[in-house]
């Protein structure tokens, strides 16, 4: 435990000291608010003992500036004042004191003080281990997965990839979806189609128009599917039933449940269109300029309105900053080295095959050639003029 005793005066400051070194804790001193704000930048501090009247920077203008910053860790502070009324106590606890101290200081009660305090201070670290664990878990299960769907297709897992970065664009313009809603909607993109994993190559490679009645059954079973396999674990379960209705359309034509408009989770709403804008895309292979057609028929139909609406503002802005882009495209065989990429080339599958902004090395071209002659990219690349 390590706190910091900030005092004007010499002496109550090594009284401060002494008292602080009998509780068994390291003690750094500050004569100032500004001298401890310094420390509190250079040092970690779990604990800040602090006076309230001083020249510079006051012990409530350290105490907000202390609650204004991220340090990573809760930091405990106390107050010590010669000010005991009511009125000044509560501007103190507003300020961000946690405990306060009236003078002259009873040396008992100090110690008693910051026991109380490294006590809660050592509860917040526990609880920010345990959430942290929970955090990593977290993230290393959806990885898991996320890793589970890339190995069994490769277009699936670059399809949820990109349905996952879209749906969060779509979020932002969104004034419905909270904070606290992106990394649910985050990971639900990222998850939407687990379900799909087992199914037959057969199935995955038609239309539903295509299909027969059994593989049509299989196929029309992959949101339930995915909700169960989700729903096994308890923090996803949330992400589970987001997973379920992603297939739900606007009209209530939609599977399993025949959800339609508000009854269909608005999280759900925003992943089905991100799937669809990105299978016109990428399955489609749909001009972005012919993207705004296909989208006027889907809306208030199969899409929520609303929802289209800024995916064509989303469309249109990818449109002009393509036209914006100072750049050609060329074939592989006519790339030269010293030519820079002006934009990432990626493989079917959402992959990142070389960066955008990249300079062109002859073991740079080789590399992009062979991935064409593996059919895992296109032959040709934009670059700069």
């Amino acid at each position: 435990m390590h706190v910091l005793a900030v005092e004007d005066a010499k002496i109550p400051l090594r009284v401060l000291e002494r008292n602080i070194k009998e509780c068994g804790y390291t003690v750094s001193l500050a004569r100032s608010g500004i001298e401890a704000w310094k420390i509190l930048k250079a040092v970690h501090i779990d604990m800040v003992v602090t006076d309230w009247i001083m020249p510079e920077m006051n012990g409530l203008e350290l105490c907000r500036k202390i609650r204004n910053t991220d340090f990573k860790r809760y930091i405990y502070i106390i107050i010590v004042t010669a000010q005991d009324g009511k009125k000044e106590i509560i501007h103190g606890l507003e300020a961000g004191a946690d405990d306060y101290l009236i003078k002259p200081v009873d040396p008992h009660e100090l110690q008693a003080r910051i026991k109380i305090g490294a006590r809660i201070v050592e509860l917040e670290r526990q609880l920010s281990e345990r959430y942290n664990t929970i955090q990593n878990n977290f993230f290393q299960t959806i990885q898991m997965f996320s890793n589970l769907i890339e190995l069994f297709n490769a277009d699936l897992g670059g399809h949820c990839r990109r349905v996952a970065k879209l749906s969060l664009k779509l979020a932002e313009r969104l004034p419905d979806v909270s904070e606290e809603d992106l990394p649910i909607l985050e990971t639900a993109g990222l998850l939407h189609d687990i379900g799909m994993v087992g199914l037959p190559v057969s199935v995955m490679s038609k239309k539903r128009t295509e299909m027969n009645a059994d593989e049509r059954k299989l196929y029309l079973s992959h949101p339930v599917q995915g909700e169960l396999i989700l729903n096994e674990i308890e923090f996803l379960q949330p992400v589970a039933a987001l997973v379920k209705a992603h297939h739900e359309q606007f009209n209530g034509r939609g599977f399993p449940d025949g959800l339609k408009n508000k009854e269909i989770p608005l999280l759900s709403k925003i992943i089905s269109s991100s799937s669809i804008y990105d299978n016109l895309i990428y399955r489609g292979k749909v001009p972005l300029e012919e993207i705004p057609e296909h989208l006027q028929r889907l809306k208030g139909y199969q899409l929520d309105p609303l929802i289209v609406d800024q995916l064509l503002d989303i469309n249109f802005e990818s449109i002009q900053d393509r036209k914006g882009k100072n750049f050609i495209e060329i074939t592989l065989n006519n790339l030269e080295e010293g030519m820079m990429l002006a934009e990432n080339v990626l493989r079917s599958n959402g992959a990142l095959v070389m960066p955008g902004d990249m300079k062109l090395t002859g073991s740079g071209i080789e590399k992009l050639k062979n991935f064409h002659n593996l059919g895992c990219i296109s032959n040709k690349v934009y670059i700069y003029k």
